[in-house]
């Protein structure tokens, strides 16, 4: 009955803190619904997600390691243990068309602004997705248009629950087909995919596919973590504030 009881707390208590969210991260992207948060060391922290749409866990911590050339992120992620799981890597996406860079600012293509993302079971970029959908940020360039027409807003202005994400480059685990030396990559900060040296120092996020939740686990939902728990004092202080103010002017 305790038990229960102190649940119930930790869950009113979590849900006071939304209130304070702001407004991107209360609007932008689908992050709150897609993402399912995780415990893989079977504490109360998150430290992963489940992506319930692509099928896919992500780290929390999207700079762990720093920024690497493609080489050492790559060795970096396919030799990361964490969980208890040993098969992480980066994330892909799908060179479509003919081989290499089909550039385009409009849209649909794999190389650009606004590039294909996820259609019909078929996962075209997991970084693209990530940003574009998942936390609802716009690229540089307006899609439709044959030209870059800069758009509202655009940018990287949201991470949604994410720690350390950086507007930057980061590395997709895809080696470009028609030049070993080269490896594709997302660049956060305009919403742009391409190909470049592996030799350049990017950003590299974990990523695992399929759901690995630890069995037993608390789900971290249930649980929040110590900045939600001083929003939800914070909430519950300022109501108490109006109560009492409320009573002075009975």
């Amino acid at each position: 009955m305790k038990l229960r009881r102190i649940g119930g707390l930790l869950l009113a208590l979590a849900a006071a803190a939304t209130l304070f969210a702001t407004p991107a991260q209360a609007t932008q992207g689908t992050w709150q619904t897609s993402l399912e948060n995780l415990n893989l060391n079977g504490g109360s922290r998150t430290d992963a997600f489940y992506d319930t749409v692509l099928k896919i866990t992500w780290l929390r911590d999207a700079d762990v390691n720093g920024r690497m050339d493609w080489a050492t992120a790559n060795a970096w992620a396919n030799n990361l243990t964490y969980g208890g799981y040993d098969d992480w890597r980066l994330p892909t996406m799908v060179d479509t068309g003919t081989s290499g860079c089909t550039y385009s600012v409009a849209g649909g293509t794999d190389c650009g602004y606004n590039v294909q993302t996820f259609s019909e079971g078929t996962v075209y970029s997991e970084m693209a997705h990530l940003s574009y959908v998942t936390l609802g940020n716009k690229g540089k360039c307006t899609p439709g248009y044959t030209s870059c027409t800069v758009q509202a807003n655009w940018g990287m202005t949201n991470v949604g629950a994410f720690e350390g994400m950086d507007s930057f480059y980061y590395w997709s685990g895809l080696e470009l087909a028609s030049n070993s030396t080269h490896a594709w990559y997302f660049n956060t900060s305009e919403g742009f995919q391409a190909e470049g040296a592996k030799t350049n120092s990017f950003y590299a996020m974990a990523v695992r596919s399929g759901d690995i939740a630890l069995p037993g686990s608390v789900p971290a939902e249930t649980v929040p973590e110590p900045g939600t728990l001083a929003l939800a004092a914070a909430a519950l202080a300022g109501l108490g504030v109006v109560r009492r103010w409320r009573a002075v002017q009975a």
